[in-house]
């Protein structure tokens, strides 16, 4: 929500499809960016977890298309670009007010990052309006949400099973067990060692942490890290979606089925 790199991405099912996913390297930090570990729930107008399409409209003019994804946790990451994403913690009042922090990480010619506050309100079930402040930046960020695509649920049963992806030369496999737990490697010598967790079975979005380590070439050691994310599955493509960092870096992982 604090975007620095532009990039459409259109309304689509896929979710994912026009957001422009590529391995986008891992960081060199051993924490992730996380803030508190459960939202309240409203009693009137609800934000329930799923997929969001995102429309950022920025205070110095122009606006962007994202996708966001909400768990149950109140954990959320939005993405703009594969390099572009903030990872973060929304929080939801009884009067159906939206507050939370995030940090966008995000690469021009080095890693950066950018942290600031969430601040908004619910106008309608599955749909909210938030102002999103960082130091020199402001934004206003609808969301919009992607009910066919949230409410079809996931299950490990569903996902366990092996993923592949190729981007910018590389071709990244990863291994979900019947327990969650996820392993896996690319071509460059990366080895992955996390776990995938779904918080509320009845929704299409699941959290994920892993360690990327033993990463080859020239950029090997900004991909060694811990990170944490979120994504969902696409039985239309068979594939498995997250987008994650590690607070310095951002990554993200589109999969389809071997």
């Amino acid at each position: 929500m604090y975007p620095r790199i532009k990039a459409s991405a259109l309304k689509s099912s896929p979710i994912l499809a026009a957001v422009l996913l590529a391995a986008c390297g891992g960081g060199g930090g051993d924490s992730s960016s996380e803030g508190p570990t459960s939202a309240k729930a409203n009693s009137s107008a609800d934000l329930p977890p799923g997929a969001y399409y995102t429309v950022i409209n920025y205070d110095s003019g122009g606006s962007d298309e994202a996708v966001t994804f909400l768990s149950s946790s109140g954990k959320f990451v939005t993405a703009v670009d594969s390099p572009d994403i903030t990872i973060g913690t929304l929080k939801f009042g009884s009067d159906n007010s939206i507050t939370g922090t995030g940090t966008d990480v995000f690469y021009t010619t080095s890693w950066e990052t950018s942290s600031g506050s969430v601040s908004g309100s619910i106008q309608a079930k599955g749909n909210a309006t938030l102002t999103a402040t960082a130091p020199g930046y402001e934004s206003t960020v609808t969301l919009e949400r992607e009910d066919d695509y949230s409410d079809r649920g996931v299950t490990l049963a569903e996902v366990s099973d092996t993923y592949s992806m190729t981007a910018s030369g590389s071709t990244t496999t990863i291994t979900i067990a019947a327990d969650g737990s996820l392993t896996g490697s690319d071509t460059s010598g990366c080895v992955y060692n996390g776990q995938l967790t779904i918080p509320d079975t009845d929704y299409n979005v699941f959290e994920v942490s892993f360690k990327a380590s033993n990463c080859g070439g020239s950029d090997g050691e900004l991909r060694n890290g811990q990170y944490s994310g979120l994504g969902a599955y696409d039985p239309e493509k068979d594939e498995v979606q997250f987008l994650g960092s590690d607070g310095e870096v951002a990554a993200a992982f589109l999969g389809t089925r071997t």
